[in-house]
């Protein structure tokens, strides 16, 4: 819908308001078109003159974008913004921290000690943040300290995950990483049914205010010309 009312809106601009105009200035009315047409129509025309400047700049930007993410700083900071990003992020760390955790739990069901649990387990998780996350938790078991201390410090992690944890370790580890995975499996399911809800609502309100723009812009002109008061203006009346 919105890439509709884009192309409509760009054919507008560049066959209709020329050809008002163009009716205007054959009847000699005084009547102009409004502000914003002529602003907007300047606006396309003038990106379609100078084409190669808008081109090279996003093309400039999408390399810098690219080269950025794909330096060691770049994309730590571009995985952290992967799970602090509104509306998604909460679900992208969720389904990450998941197939952590289910990676986790097959190795303790296995006999493995916690520490080569999570230097194992760390290899299912791609994002930078969470690894060096598992990674401090590794050097946290090494100098005596409690490995969920790493998750708590991060904020990523919900109070709900890091109390499971820490009961875990009081009890039995095993047993808490299975009822940590059907938490982590509902909390998943009842973001998605949020961010369902949400998006829609979005979406509507994307469309609708570009809906707004194309009648004000476009269909705004189309109909003053088709009520024809300007013809009483360019007549004297």
């Amino acid at each position: 819908q919105f890439v509709g009312i884009f192309i409509m809106l760009i054919v507008g601009v560049l066959v209709g308001v020329p050809a008002i105009q163009g009716v205007y200035d054959k009847v000699g009315t005084k009547e102009t078109l409004p502000g914003i047409t002529i602003w907007f129509s300047n606006l396309v025309n003038s990106i379609l003159e100078h084409w190669y400047l808008p081109t090279a700049i996003i093309f400039a930007i999408v390399v810098g974008v690219i080269f950025y993410i794909n330096t060691p700083k770049g994309k730590y900071n571009f995985d952290y913004f992967k799970y602090t990003m509104p509306l998604f992020g909460k679900l992208i760390f969720s389904l990450d921290f998941l197939r952590f955790s289910r990676a986790m739990l097959l190795n303790l069901n296995n006999g493995i000690r916690i520490q080569d649990s999570l230097e194992t387990s760390k290899n299912v998780v791609k994002n930078t943040v969470l690894r060096s996350i598992i990674e401090s938790s590794i050097n946290d078991i090494i100098l005596g300290q409690s490995w969920v201390e790493s998750f708590e410090k991060s904020k990523l992690a919900s109070p709900m995950i890091i109390e499971m944890l820490n009961i875990g370790m009081r009890t039995d580890l095993k047993e808490m990483m299975v009822k940590l995975l059907e938490y982590l499996q509902i909390d998943i399911d009842n973001t998605l049914a949020k961010i369902m809800k949400v998006l829609p609502e979005i979406v509507t309100v994307i469309v609708g205010r570009a809906l707004i723009f194309l009648v004000v812009v476009v269909l705004v002109p189309c109909i003053e010309v088709y009520m024809g008061g300007w013809l009483f203006e360019a007549a004297g009346v």
